[in-house]
């Protein structure tokens, strides 16, 4: 694709194409955003169940409330559990008559799993145990649900902390998350295997015998990277390995007739980041194919078609969200494609009817807010918009609100490689200047920015940025999912290297056609993107501030100190411990006196995924050197901040210093 290509996507909402245009969104509007998840459309086609989330929590909160809806088109959407409490994972039992749901009530210590009868009473928790439900599954009959429970702390360990010893002894004692298989009407629990080992997800098999599961051999955030397909045999307990992968897997889905299951593979950074291509195991043998080998998409989902012959999936492709059928030849039939957000991160995310022709999801766009839509997949062919139907209106409060060009744009790189980004325009009048310009990487490596609606996290950076005057530069490197897995996985062995070129040729594009000021340029992201915003002002002094959120910045102490070192060691190739080797040439601190960029590091306190001494590190060496250095740690909060006021500082002080600097 030229270098030249740019496209302007539909970003500006009617409300602002003509002279009606209201005021900006404020950090306010950002922050009460609330957030739509997980829509579940009833076997029967309607209604369709869904979560509204708070985008932030309240001081000193783990998590902020979540609510289980239920919209029908034509009727207002009415909520189903109380206001104020945290409710989520909402799923039709298989006749419809029952809804399940994860919850938690003011009396319980850990969530459980509840039931809401089709006759709309009280929902009753039919679990009351001590661990912690974080999943389930129906089985096909209904008669039975398969929960996901964490192991509780064991009772010595508590009576031992409350009398004062303490201490922390690391990956000593395993707690895994656990299969149980729960009567659908009494609440009795039975282990569904003795085996100790880590489940991170499963599915039943078409029969109701048989669970095939992802698992490890130990239950940490490393263990992840090493997973594999079991087969549990429901009657007796047996575990049996099925598939050993020589790369991540994800989102089993096993066909009709139990003779496959469906899998998404690729190398990943983040578990959520999670598009690749599709694999079709053999049940019995585990024989594997790779059905879409060479295609420039990145599947984020795939469901069996209930007649057994193909697939319905999700996908992104050149970071645009697509859905469609997936024959299992890998035929690839797009029921539509544009330029909008599904999102991957949840562990739904679309559902089917019983007949398989209507699926219901949450779909968001650069102009509207994300809320709950579904689609005939037969009715109009590929139109973009013929057979959807929107069922909620989430956040009516935003309607009118000023927002800003958001326009697509290819450039070579230095291999003569096309890559992608997004650029948000600000108000320009006539002939003016070239605006300042920020650029901001996406985390993962393995994520991508596409379009989606101004909120608190990144993209409301860009919408902030906008509103002062600042183009806002958002690229999708390699190292980026939404353009095939040879693309998402072109950066291992060498992180820092294309993907920083793509980057930067991204920007001398932008400077060569007018789009932005040479000598206003800033930089900016979160964990990943942290990592690059430290690695390139190493390499460059062109940016006149940066910004470094949840940042690498010594790859060596971050393989010691993170709970992700299977992340380095698959990107990296090298050994960590080699002073000569890659872990050092493409740490930033190994390269600090080169920076004269001033940093703004901002962390969360108990970040288990980049430790507060990556960002510790960084910011002591450029204050002895005497370069402009700021460190914020935000108490309580994790590898993104949730608590509102905290968010609100990342975002007041992120426009702060951009607009003072650059």
């Amino acid at each position: 694709m030229p270098a030249s290509v740019c496209a302007r996507l539909f970003a500006v909402s009617e409300a602002v194409k003509g002279d009606c245009v209201s005021d900006l969104l404020t950090i306010d509007d950002l922050l009460d955003m609330r957030q739509v998840s997980e829509a579940q459309i009833h076997p029967d086609g309607a209604p369709v169940v869904y979560t509204v989330s708070s985008a932030v929590s309240a001081f000193k909160e783990r998590r902020g409330t979540s609510e289980i809806w239920m919209a029908n088109r034509g009727e207002d959407a009415r909520r189903l559990t109380a206001s104020g409490t945290w409710a989520s994972h909402p799923r039709w039992s298989p006749d419809g008559n029952r809804l399940g749901f994860i919850g938690r009530r003011e009396n319980q210590s850990s969530d459980q799993f509840f039931v809401l009868d089709v006759g709309w009473g009280e929902a009753g928790s039919l679990t009351d145990c001590d661990g912690s439900v974080q999943g389930f599954r129906w089985s096909p009959d209904g008669t039975s649900v398969a929960l996901l429970i964490s192991d509780p702390e064991p009772e010595e360990e508590r009576q031992r902390k409350e009398a004062g010893r303490d201490q922390i002894e690391y990956e000593q004692r395993h707690l895994f998350s656990r299969i149980w298989i729960c009567d659908a009407q009494t609440g009795r629990l039975r282990p569904a295997t003795g085996v100790d080992m880590q489940v991170w997800e499963f599915a039943w098999s078409a029969d109701g015998g048989r669970i095939a599961a992802i698992v490890a051999d130990e239950p940490y955030n490393w263990a992840w990277y090493r997973s594999r397909l079991v087969m549990i045999d429901l009657s007796s307990g047996d575990v049996s390995d099925l598939y050993v992968p020589p790369k991540g897997i994800t989102r089993p889905a096993w066909s009709p007739d139990g003779a496959h299951i469906a899998l998404i593979s690729c190398t990943w950074s983040d578990q959520g980041m999670t598009g690749g291509d599709v694999l079709l195991l053999d049940s019995t043998s585990g024989a594997v194919v790779n059905i879409t080998a060479g295609q420039a998409r990145s599947y984020t989902a795939v469901e069996w078609d209930p007649s057994g012959d193909g697939l319905i999936a999700t996908a992104v492709e050149d970071a645009q969200s697509t859905l469609g059928r997936l024959d299992t030849d890998g035929t690839w039939h797009a029921r539509w494609k544009g330029h909008a957000s599904i999102s991957y991160y949840h562990d739904s995310i679309f559902s089917l009817d019983r007949t398989g022709r209507h699926a219901a999801l949450v779909r968001t766009d650069a102009g509207h807010p994300a809320d709950v839509w579904t689609v005939d997949l037969v009715a109009g062919g590929s139109s973009t918009d013929a057979g959807w139907a929107q069922h909620t209106v989430t956040n009516p409060q935003l309607a009118g609100k000023k927002l800003f060009n958001l326009e697509t744009h290819y450039w070579r790189s230095f291999d003569g490689a096309s890559i992608h980004g997004l650029l948000m325009q600000p108000d320009l009048q006539g002939d003016s200047d070239p605006p300042p310009m920020v650029v901001l990487i996406h985390g993962g490596p393995t994520g991508v920015t596409t379009a989606d609606y101004p909120n608190s996290r990144s993209m409301g950076w860009a919408y902030l940025l906008a509103s002062q005057g600042y183009a806002v530069l958002m690229p999708n490197p390699r190292g980026s999912m939404g353009f095939g897995t040879a693309f998402a996985e072109a950066n291992i062995g060498d992180m820092g290297g294309g993907d920083l070129a793509d980057i930067l040729a991204g920007v001398d594009y932008c400077v060569a056609n007018g789009l932005a000021d040479p000598d206003r340029l800033g930089v900016g992201g979160w964990s990943y993107g942290g990592y690059l915003t430290s690695w390139v002002v190493t390499q460059t002094p062109r940016f006149k501030a940066a910004v470094a959120g949840a940042t690498i910045t010594n790859w060596t102490s971050f393989h010691g100190a993170s709970t992700i070192p299977h992340f380095d060691a698959a990107f990296c190739l090298s050994d960590p411990f080699n002073s000569d080797g890659i872990y050092t040439f493409r740490s930033p601190i190994y390269s600090i006196r080169r920076v004269t960029t001033p940093v703004l590091h901002l962390h969360g306190e108990e970040d288990p995924i980049c430790p507060t001494g990556q960002a510790h590190e960084m910011w002591r060496a450029l204050k002895e050197l005497g370069v402009e250095s700021q460190l914020v740690i935000y108490p309580r909060e994790g590898h993104g901040p949730r608590e509102r006021e905290h968010v609100r500082d990342v975002l007041e002080r992120v426009t702060g210093w951009f607009t003072r600097l650059v």
